[in-house]
């Protein structure tokens, strides 16, 4: 970690004032109390130390992991060799800017860190920010799951506002991932909502007139099919109309081309 890295010096001059007061004199205790207190505020500050240092100079993700991405996901694949290297970095700020919290799982594997990162950082790649601070937790069952909010209803996926949490059954990320043309990724919904909730003035275009039929005729997901898949009524027809910009972007040019230019516009216009 960058803030244990930079906490070497002080640990050696820690060593060192121990030394001096027993062998030397006691008045280099000073230096050792100093030591102690910097040693002490690099480890209550941490967090921010890493993430500044991250900032500016963030780590690639592991090799194999670059392959998964390179073989896996066609948005990175149509990037430049400049644009994927800023898709990792920015796969990885996510992953550590976010707090994952397995349920029933002893804990995330980094593949389906990336997995479910890619989504967001796909939405947000034209965009100077692409941090959801508003939502920063993301909590990961094996299956399907009630909730507080949801008791009588087993479902895959829910964001819960007042938390700023993302909810997930890793079951259907999995299987959303492995054959998005079967399954929906719900990774790919409750983002396109978090990304409404983050960037409510922009124009997200004129979605009145679009009914469910249309976006069946998109994806091949019926909203019968779609709402026991998620496992929830009253689907919010926008964001997975958006989700499926993503998912289907030919399909969804030549049924909805008026929304699609529209979405141009926010996903894909580069943002100060």
């Amino acid at each position: 970690m960058p803030a244990f890295r930079l906490s070497i010096p002080f640990i050696l001059l820690l060593v060192l004032g121990v030394y001096l007061t027993i062998e030397v004199d006691t008045s280099w205790s000073l230096l050792m109390i100093a030591m102690v207190v910097i040693l002490v505020s690099f480890y209550v500050l941490s967090p921010q130390i890493n993430w500044w240092w991250w900032q500016r100079s963030p780590p690639d993700l592991p090799t194999e992991m670059a392959q998964f991405l390179g073989t896996k996901f066609p948005f990175y694949q149509q990037l430049s060799e400049e644009e994927q290297r800023e898709f990792r970095r920015r796969i990885f700020l996510f992953n550590e800017g976010t707090n994952y919290m397995p349920q029933k799982l002893e804990s995330i594997p980094l593949d389906v860190k990336v997995i479910i990162a890619s989504v967001p950082v796909t939405m947000t790649f034209r965009h100077q920010d692409f941090l959801f601070t508003n939502f920063e937790n993301i909590i990961i069952y094996p299956h399907t799951f009630p909730s507080p909010q949801y008791e009588q209803h087993f479902h895959a996926s829910e964001i819960y506002e007042p938390d700023g949490v993302i909810m997930f059954c890793l079951e259907h990320v999995l299987r959303g991932f492995v054959d998005p043309l079967q399954y929906l990724n719900p990774a790919w919904y409750e983002y396109a909502r978090v990304f409404q909730n983050t960037y409510p003035a922009y124009d997200y275009g004129d979605w009145s007139s679009v009914a469910w039929a249309d976006l069946q005729r998109v994806s091949g997901f019926s909203q019968e099919a779609l709402e026991r898949w998620i496992g929830l009524p009253e689907l919010d027809l926008t964001a997975m109309g958006i989700a499926f910009y993503f998912l289907f972007p030919q399909r969804f040019k030549q049924e909805l081309p008026e929304l699609e230019n529209r979405l141009n516009l926010v996903f894909k216009e580069k943002s100060a």
